[in-house]
């Protein structure tokens, strides 16, 4: 049984700000607005109140949310945002958005045949596409655009962010962001922009006392002087204010008939809950033992390919019929478990992240680790190309599996294809993760890409600091080669940073590996002049 409020219980304060900011857009006053919390404390229901209000102003809403799977996937809110309004009201055709069409491309799949091949846009110029193309949409009433977990964000959605709060002051455009209270570029970025007063910040506590009550009377439908006073206690106890808790431990009083209805009201066993292990886990272990074993079996799979999921993927590794799958899927939404996610037609997500860790955590080591080696097996025997997303997937269980080389390997083939596209933040975020899970084998060429990638990125001392470090190779072999390409793209970033010293230097490293004369098959024609360039 579900036991869910209906009602947002101790976040009046909230609720008013959403509502004096909406107020302001509408007269072209733009705000930026921030709530941190911990999982489960009740952001995302916030969030649901803001795009019920601006619903209800007439405004556009663009809603999205950052992965929580671990996978980097560069600009994803933005993008899972944008689609979320033009998938139903189709995309802008104003004229003026044309000129911002091959920036936006990145965002807007329609428009990527407008982009030229190789077209050099800046972070700088996707942000102000993006702020041109919300004040468009914005134009008659306003425009809200909701961002969630940015603390899973990407590096390049972050700056994206930080360009738009800097500079929505008179447009017509509310942007509302969650992120949990963890170290990282999204928590720098949101207090900094309070201390510049370009945002609104709101830290959103755990509930009172007065207002746990409020809330579990509102879950089971009662006055809150009607439920057993032994449940208020148990759920403060146990809860800690967190509203999802609150919910997650009613549910399971209800299921487990330690708590029902009678005639004269509610009444409750005389130590209701049990024991109940970091709350949620044992909590969840015991629902998932009163599933059919189906339903679980797919709901484990779920969870091991983490808060968000593919359809797809999902029945490669579950091996389930079309039938099947969706009938246990379904199974699974009226439980309560899980709902269809917006980002995409066959995606799903966990009501709740905390769900799919308890989940997980629900399982013995070793029945953990056999599940995550399946289902990495599963997803590479399909046939199916992987994406940088499906590399990441994949690299993630081979990791939960044990298989930390094989991991290291997924998450460098991802980095660098994140490096090929011009995504350097993202690539260097997942060759830092392969480098230290690296085979002493594998280790020297994950180090070379990941030093391109930082030097490409900005960070040219910590390239060369790489560079330097990586073991000898023997010169005129094929490593030989795959180092000196190294060296001179570094030297290019070197040049470009007007460093002539360091730009020698690997200039001279990598004359020392490929010779004078480059050899005839190389492809890349900018090694030439720079291997030929005294130093």
């Amino acid at each position: 049984m579900r036991a869910t409020s209906p009602v947002i219980v101790g976040r009046d304060e909230e609720i008013g700000l959403l509502s004096s900011a909406l107020d302001a857009v509408r007269r072209r006053s733009g705000r930026a607005l921030f709530f941190v919390g911990e999982a489960g404390i009740g952001k995302s229901r916030l969030v649901g109140e803001c795009a019920y209000r601006a619903y209800g102003l007439g405004m556009p809403v663009l809603r999205g949310r950052a992965t929580s799977t671990g996978l980097v996937v560069p600009f994803r809110p933005l993008v899972e945002a944008l689609s979320s309004r033009f998938r139903a009201a189709g995309t802008p055709t104003d004229p003026e958005l044309a000129p911002y069409h091959p920036a936006l491309a990145r965002l807007v799949p329609e428009w990527r045949q407008e982009a030229s091949p190789g077209y050099p846009e800046t972070v700088v110029e996707l942000a102000e596409a993006l702020l041109r193309l919300l004040s468009v949409l914005g134009r008659e009433s306003g425009c809200t655009i909701l961002l969630e977990d940015l603390h899973d964000s990407d590096t390049e959605t972050i700056a994206v962010v930080e360009y738009v709060i800097d500079n929505l002051a008179d447009l017509p455009i509310l942007l509302l962001g969650t992120l949990r209270p963890e170290a990282g570029a999204a928590l720098d970025l949101v207090r900094s922009a309070e201390r510049r007063q370009a945002a609104g910040v709101r830290e959103l506590k755990p509930l009172g006392d007065d207002q746990m009550r409020v809330l579990t009377g509102a879950c089971l439908e009662a006055a809150p002087e009607k439920i057993p006073q032994v449940v208020h206690q148990r759920l403060a106890e146990r809860a800690g204010g967190n509203p999802y808790l609150v919910e997650v431990l009613l549910a399971d009083l209800l299921d487990t008939d330690q708590l029902r209805q009678s005639e004269g009201g509610w009444e409750a066993a005389d130590d209701p809950g049990g024991p109940v292990p970091s709350g949620i886990v044992r909590s969840w272990a015991r629902r998932l033992d009163r599933l059919d074993e189906p339903v679980r079996e797919l709901l484990l799979a779920a969870a091991t390919l983490g808060g968000q999921f593919s359809v797809t993927v999902l029945q490669t590794v579950t091996g389930f019929e079309d039938r099947a799958l969706f009938t246990h899927l379904r199974s699974a939404v009226e439980a309560g478990v899980i709902a269809p996610d917006g980002a995409a037609p066959d995606r799903y997500a966990f009501r709740h992240s905390l769900t799919a860790e308890a989940l997980i955590s629900s399982l013995a080591p070793a029945e953990r680790a056999s599940l995550a080696r399946r289902a990495a097996g599963a997803v590479e025997r399909s046939g199916q190309p992987l994406d940088e997303d499906g590399q990441q997937l994949v690299a993630s269980l081979h990791l939960a599996a044990g298989n930390r080389a094989g991991a290291a390997l997924r998450f460098a083939e991802a980095g660098r294809r994140m490096l090929a596209s011009g995504a350097h933040g993202s690539a260097v975020v997942l060759l830092e993760r392969a480098c230290p899970l690296a085979a002493d084998a594998d280790r020297a060429a994950i180090s070379e890409s990941l030093a391109v990638a930082k030097a490409e990125g900005g960070d040219l001392d910590a390239a060369l600091e790489l560079a330097d470090a990586l073991p000898p190779v023997p010169a005129r072999t094929e490593a030989a080669d795959r180092r000196g390409e190294i060296h001179i793209r570094i030297a290019w970033v070197a040049v470009m940073a007007e460093r002539a010293t360091d730009a020698a230097r690997q200039i001279e490293a990598a004359r020392a590996l490929l010779g004078e004369e480059p050899a005839p098959g190389r492809r890349d024609r900018r090694s030439t002049p720079l291997i030929l360039q005294s130093p």
